[in-house]
């Protein structure tokens, strides 16, 4: 088992690594990335409008390009000094870990000690990491509340439809679960915003004061920004739109999962030994199929901290999936 275990986590270990080697390439040699934004400079430099090289040098620095490829990679992972632009001025900023064993000192920076540098871009000189913690109580209050009533409507239609298998019900519920399953995120939202946000607004507005209506995004009002009530009042249509997706789903592999039990050899001797069908299906068949369907649950966690790019972009909903957007437009390469 040690032996396993340990061959194990090598393989993960290189794994880990490689891929990180080709997010890092990719984002260093995307079009518009930092190889072309240094070309235009160094042309630029060149023209009619020279261009100060103390500028292509800080660039450089900025990026980590001053060394050669795959060097800067692993400069990436640990930098031992790390130079930073802050307002313009060049200043060297002591940050990630900072170890002082005896005479050895371990000082440096990188992506393995949790420090992602600062944005470029969108807040010149504000750390990743706290542009990341500001969005992520956004993100985790969305995908949360999405996952955990999901599930409360996905368990029971999953487990009525395989207990009564092949009927109108379970018909209608296949049905249900396959144009879930084929509806983008994004048209969903957008007929939800048109259809409970916009025109009921347009019908109050012209005299239909009874008519109520749902906020079309945002995480609260202007100036409302601690009252609980008003930012659960924002979540409804993103919930709504990302819990649809997800129920149709989950109930298939509920379904599926129950359905499997069902036939076991055990869960027919509980019915010949005249056990109620509640105590069959609940305890019995349930908790051996929920197996499968945790494991199912536990490889969507990771969307929890990353968010839902197309509600969270529809719904102009400030978490982490629209903070991902916005640095892949503007090209901010460590955020």
């Amino acid at each position: 088992m040690a032996v396993y275990i340990i061959r194990r986590l090598l393989q993960g270990f290189v794994v880990l690594a490689a891929s990180t080697l080709v997010i890092y390439s990719l984002l260093v040699f995307t079009p518009g990335g930092p190889k072309d934004q240094l070309e235009e400079m160094r042309a630029q430099a060149t023209g009619d409008k020279p261009i100060n090289p103390a500028k292509i040098k800080s660039f450089l620095a900025l990026y980590k390009l001053d060394s050669p490829y795959p060097i800067n990679y692993l400069r990436w992972l640990f930098d031992p000094k790390d130079t930073v632009e802050i307002n313009d001025q060049q200043e060297t900023v002591r940050k990630g870990v900072y170890l002082n064993i005896g005479s050895v000192v371990i000082e440096g920076s990188g992506v393995l000690t949790g420090d992602f540098g600062r944005s470029l871009q969108i807040s010149r000189g504000v750390p990743v990491m706290k542009m990341m913690g500001d969005r992520m109580g956004y993100t985790l209050a969305l995908t949360t509340s999405a996952l955990l009533l999901s599930l409360l409507i996905a368990f029971p239609i999953g487990i009525i439809s395989a207990v009564r298998q092949y009927s109108r019900l379970d018909y209608t519920v296949t049905a249900f679960s396959f144009l879930g399953l084929s509806m983008p995120t994004f048209w969903l939202g957008l007929m939800l915003i048109i259809f409970l946000a916009v025109i009921p607004t347009q019908m109050h507005i012209n005299g239909a004061t009874w008519l109520p209506f749902l906020p079309p995004g945002g995480a609260s009002d202007p100036g409302r920004d601690g009252d609980l009530v008003n930012r659960l009042y924002h979540l409804i249509l993103p919930v709504a739109t990302l819990s649809f997706v997800q129920v149709a789903g989950y109930s298939r592999y509920i379904r599926s999962s129950m359905l499997e039990v069902l036939r076991q050899d055990y869960v027919r001797t509980a019915w010949a030994k005249g056990l109620t069908q509640r105590v069959v299906i609940l305890k019995h068949a349930l908790r051996n199929a929920l197996i499968p369907v945790i494991t199912i649950i536990t490889l969507s966690l990771p969307g929890l901290f990353s968010g839902a790019i197309g509600v969270e972009t529809i719904f102009a909903y400030p978490g982490m999936a629209l903070l991902f957007v916005a640095a892949i437009f503007q090209v901010d390469l460590p955020l």
